[in-house]
């Protein structure tokens, strides 16, 4: 029998984008998180943690927001943004503890500034701060066979690094 509603009206073919995973919350509540960020230090040579609390809407992925929070830049004074102007961010996931970054072409915009393993820990580092993810791997448009400014792989899977952490932070 076909399935109907409470007044007998046939409800039609039903697909993955009919149904709303709701635990019990309201859709769209606002969440606080604290979560903890890597910039660049002033010199470009280095890395600064930076604990931040976010309020964010229930329906954006912790990842994700990391991700944005990095583009935003540091709220202290200490950092500053090591993601080159003009990135934007295409897509996050994460699949059995590896987080795919999807980034626009704008990511490989040069900014010598900053030491290339700075940009790359940057984003690795934030994101393995949170429990699900323990590698990270960059992609453009998509693409993960490509170089970060001739010396770092995007085809690699990176993993948390310290060793970048600017020496007066640890």
């Amino acid at each position: 029998a076909p399935l109907v509603d409470k007044e007998g009206t046939p409800v039609g073919v039903m697909t993955a984008e009919s149904f709303i995973e709701n635990p019990g919350e309201q859709i769209n509540t606002i969440q606080t998180a604290n979560i903890t960020l890597y910039f660049s230090n002033q010199a470009g040579n280095g890395l600064v943690q930076e604990e931040q609390e976010i309020h964010y809407s229930s329906n954006i992925s912790l990842e994700k927001l990391v991700m944005e929070q990095l583009l935003k830049g540091p709220q202290g004074e200490e950092g500053r943004a090591a993601i080159p102007d003009g990135t934007k961010l295409v897509g996050v996931s994460v699949l059995d503890g590896v987080c795919f970054v999807n980034f626009s072409e704008g990511f490989l915009n040069q900014n010598y500034e900053i030491a290339e393993p700075v940009v790359i820990y940057s984003i690795v580092n934030s994101l393995a701060e949170l429990s699900n993810v323990n590698k990270v791997q960059i992609s453009i448009n998509g693409d993960s066979n490509q170089v970060y400014r001739e010396k770092m792989e995007l085809s690699v899977m990176y993993e948390r690094n310290l060793d970048y952490m600017d020496g007066a932070k640890q």
